[in-house]
């Protein structure tokens, strides 16, 4: 970016998930209402000759104002990144503007989830094969223990950390931040580019409807360029199609990490290891309860001997 000297930055000075997951999303709606107001509307029908002539007069001003309204609202938006995620998960408030939507997303959401659970309970020995192992496949990305969401990404995500750990009576959601502090270099590359594909979906998705929606304020009196707002809309659900199998794929990336590095953990916590699995299961629970700041424990956690004996070897 050329401007970017102009404002004082360097291309290092922004990472590579502050480009994908904000300022893309901001870029790509700056553009088009940019583009669009530029173009002639909202009075007139857009035209290229009218947008090519007022590009050529706004000049550089305009593309540093531009490079630095997406940067500035790139930089505002990250720390919303969890919020964004949050709202397509459908995490709505039950009082607020969404809650009608909320409610009746829930009712369909069940009623998907119900409609699965009575197919797999009488396919049995079915000799549709390709049945047998859909149904359970489509019945996974649902919660078991906690209620539905109203959204399809909101339950893959919420089965996802429902059932990574669950085997060890570890809570995912609690263990997760502690392990992401023992994992090793490679990994950690690893987990943040399947986050960052979540996210950058995600933001593309919230990015494109908003854009639908601003652009179709514009052309609202004008008919034929109102394709143009469908098309945004359309690419916006093919963006949260994007975020489903991101989603999928982060969970087991997710459940992954916590199979294989969770005694990593212990060992960087000084716990002593345990013998079995039974055992292991046993100090998950003592540890749910310290991490969830639940009181004092029946049956201490033990500690390894951090200091090792000194001397001669038996």
């Amino acid at each position: 970016m050329s401007q970017l000297s102009t404002l004082g930055l360097t291309d290092a000075d922004l990472t590579p998930r502050l480009k994908f997951v904000n300022i893309l999303p901001t870029v790509v709606f700056l553009m088009v209402i940019g583009a669009l107001w530029l173009s002639g509307a909202p009075a007139y029908p857009p035209t290229l000759t009218v947008l090519i002539e007022n590009a050529r007069r706004a000049s550089w001003p305009a593309a540093l104002g531009l490079t630095s309204a997406a940067l500035v609202t790139g930089l505002l938006l990250q720390p919303l990144e969890l919020a964004s995620i949050r709202f397509l998960e459908g995490y709505w408030s039950t009082t607020g503007p969404l809650r009608g939507l909320g409610k009746r997303g829930r009712w369909i959401q069940q009623r998907r989830k119900d409609r699965l659970v009575w197919l797999n309970e009488r396919l049995g020995d079915s000799a549709h094969k390709e049945l047998v192992e859909h149904v359970p496949r489509e019945l996974a990305v649902f919660p078991v223990k906690q209620p539905v969401l109203p959204t399809a990404l909101g339950n893959r995500l919420r089965a996802a950390e429902e059932k990574a750990g669950a085997v060890y009576s570890l809570d995912a959601t609690l263990t997760w931040p502690r392990l992401y502090f023992v994992l090793p270099q490679d990994v950690l590359r690893f987990v943040s580019q399947s986050r960052n594909e979540l996210d950058t979906a995600v933001r593309l998705c919230l990015s494109f409807a908003l854009t639908s929606v601003a652009s179709a304020a514009l052309l609202l009196r004008h008919p034929v360029w109102l394709a143009l707002p469908a098309a945004f809309a359309l690419l916006s659900a093919l963006a949260y199609r994007t975020a489903l199998h991101a989603a999928q794929a982060y969970g087991v990336t997710f459940t992954s990490v916590i199979d294989v590095y969770r005694l990593r953990l212990l060992k960087e916590m000084s716990v002593r290891m345990p013998a079995d699995s039974d055992e292991e299961r046993e100090i998950n629970d003592n540890l749910r309860l310290l991490w969830n700041r639940e009181g004092l424990l029946e049956d201490p956690v033990r500690y390894d001997d951090p200091s090792p004996p000194v001397g001669p070897a038996a």
